[in-house]
């Protein structure tokens, strides 16, 4: 009979990818046993095509407010895998102990709760802290730790790229203008820059959106000298899929940034006004720009600040952090 380990993690795509080594570590600590994750709906069927995990059960579903609310999951098979787990993981502050008690009660054998942005959490980078939370120790193996995109995956993207006429076999760069706030992005001038750069190296740039880029990724094409190809309207495997064969990537803190970095792409992060010791996506593949250090107490003058000189990045900056991280890729090579 079948035994399973359930990992609940409530987090977006670039939360998700940075639980990656931890979520390695227990599949790894239990290789016998069948992993179930609870996610994000398409970050999850990626990290299941991955095969970082063998089932994915979407948030949209419901299951994990039934399971707070002390009710059975609905979802195919999670009540057996209940019912065989030797380890349950949920990553999020279960203070009462509701959610501990409900997944004793349908078979769990042992269960782990602890939120990384609980101040019990001794390390600084998100990363870490779901590590520390399930009792492991980082090592400097975490940082390699990649997602490796499987065939059918690749052809998903190779088709989104064809779509837009990127040219078969192009070296090719994503510029990505969006995040998950307008606050954490830079000026978009500098960004359409940077695509000017891209086409006088070479390289065939190519503007990327997720759900709620419309406007950073309009913005950007408005002010590009020449009209850039869009990848944009796509489900999370297909992007993945491009930009499994991207050889740049530029973007803010966000969970494409992530993504990339998780697929081993040369990649510039710019962050700010987020701390970058605590989010920013690991790896020597990895460069961080900043501005000026944020000077804003919360969100509240966040949003407040319209200069933003924690994103003010000079594009010669990002082009010299764009080279490197070029010319390493080719030495790596």
């Amino acid at each position: 009979m079948s035994r399973f380990i359930l990992v609940i993690h409530p987090g977006g795509l670039g939360d998700v990818l940075l639980a990656l080594p931890a979520l390695r570590r227990l599949r790894h600590r239990f290789s016998e046993h069948r992993a179930w994750l609870v996610c994000g709906g398409q970050v999850g069927a990626l990290l299941k095509a991955c095969g970082e995990v063998s089932e994915a059960v979407s948030l949209d579903r419901g299951d994990l407010a039934a399971l707070l609310a002390g009710q059975r999951p609905s979802a195919p098979g999670l009540a057996g895998c209940l019912a065989g787990c030797d380890l349950a993981v949920a990553w999020l502050a279960d203070p009462d102990g509701r959610l501990q008690e409900t997944l004793r009660r349908f078979g769990v054998r042992r269960v782990m709760t602890g939120s990384p942005a609980s101040p019990a959490c001794r390390a600084v980078h998100q990363g870490t802290r779901y590590l520390e939370i399930v009792g492991e120790v980082e090592t400097a193996a975490d940082e390699a730790v990649l997602l490796a995109v499987p065939a059918a995956v690749l052809a998903e993207g190779r088709r989104a790229l064809s779509a837009i006429r990127v040219p078969d076999g192009a070296r090719w760069a994503a510029i990505h203008p969006g995040s998950g706030s307008p606050h954490k992005c830079c000026d978009p001038g500098v960004l359409a820059q940077v695509v000017g750069w891209c086409r006088e190296r070479g390289l065939f740039p190519v503007l990327v959106g997720g759900p709620a880029d419309a406007e950073a990724v309009s913005a950007v094409h408005r002010i590009c000298t020449n009209s850039s190809a869009v990848l944009a309207g796509l489900d999370l495997s297909a992007v993945a899929g491009a930009l499994a064969s991207a050889v740049l990537f530029v973007g803010h803190d966000s969970g494409l940034t992530h993504l990339a970095a998780r697929l081993g792409l040369p990649t510039i992060a710019l962050f700010g006004p987020t701390e970058s010791q605590r989010w920013a996506p690991p790896g020597p593949h990895v460069a961080v720009l900043t501005g000026e250090p944020c000077a804003c107490r919360d969100w509240e003058s966040v949003r407040a600040c319209d200069s933003k000189p924690c994103l003010r990045i000079s594009l010669e900056a990002l082009t010299v952090a764009c080279e490197a991280r070029l010319r390493d890729a080719g030495a790596r090579i």
